[in-house]
């Protein structure tokens, strides 16, 4: 399935046949990341009301007319008491580090934790979509592994993250919502390519821009039901 994105702020064509103006009251956790801002950006850019949640010693400046609220995912507290009066909610929270073998700036469980606190949150205010980035190769995607992603498990903080995405998709899985994990292959920087597709395998040269990662998150909230439950997608 190819989804075609005509530039880099995502007014894409959608054969589901949502126009533009259709507002989503959009929340976003991890907004100041690699995938978070693009879709924080994309979805202002759309006009859609959006609240960027980020932490609270990250520098961040966000796009005009979101609203940005400063604290700590890992407090279940404070994740409760910002996710009311949104429609959708967005993870794009990930384990922290300088490259695959540095020292680690989060917890091995940082993603699972946030997750736990977002759905109990979700579930507390009556919510019910959330789209959460996973990775290509999590769950029952592990036979995808090429020989490099495997490699990276092995020996790196990549295994950390898998280890912590595989229980992410278990709590969405069990939480009784209606939830996407978007599984991209290999992320690169750099401009979208404006075309995105949905695979069942990957080789190890396969990349995705994060902006077309952000594209294909938003496209999918914008839907009146999501695609698929786990995604794989990579660039086309």
């Amino acid at each position: 399935m190819f989804f075609v994105v005509q530039d880099v702020f995502c007014r894409c064509w959608r054969p589901w046949g949502i126009g533009y103006d259709y507002s989503v009251r959009l929340i976003v956790f991890g907004a100041s990341g690699g995938c978070g801002s693009q879709l924080v950006k994309q979805a202002a850019a759309r006009g859609h009301q959006v609240t960027a949640v980020v932490r609270s010693a990250t520098q961040y400046e966000p796009p005009a007319g979101v609203v940005v609220i400063r604290g700590d995912v890992l407090d279940a507290g404070f994740v409760a008491s910002v996710i009311r009066g949104h429609d959708a909610v967005s993870s794009c929270v990930g384990i922290k580090y300088a490259h695959p073998w540095a020292r680690r700036q989060s917890p091995d469980d940082f993603i699972s934790r946030a997750t736990t606190n977002i759905i109990a949150a979700m579930q507390a205010a009556g919510l019910r979509r959330v789209s959460a980035i996973s990775a290509a190769g999590v769950g029952d995607s592990r036979h995808t592994r090429n020989a490099v992603i495997r490699f990276l498990i092995a020996t790196s903080n990549v295994g950390v993250g898998y280890a912590d995405l595989d229980r992410v998709e278990q709590i969405l899985g069990a939480s009784g919502l209606d939830w996407q994990a978007v599984r991209p292959v290999r992320l690169s920087g750099g401009a979208g390519t404006g075309r995105i597709r949905t695979t069942d395998s990957f080789p190890a040269s396969a990349t995705i821009p994060r902006v077309d990662v952000a594209a294909f998150m938003l496209g999918e909230l914008e839907r009146p039901q999501f695609s698929e439950r786990t995604p794989m997608i990579t660039g086309g």
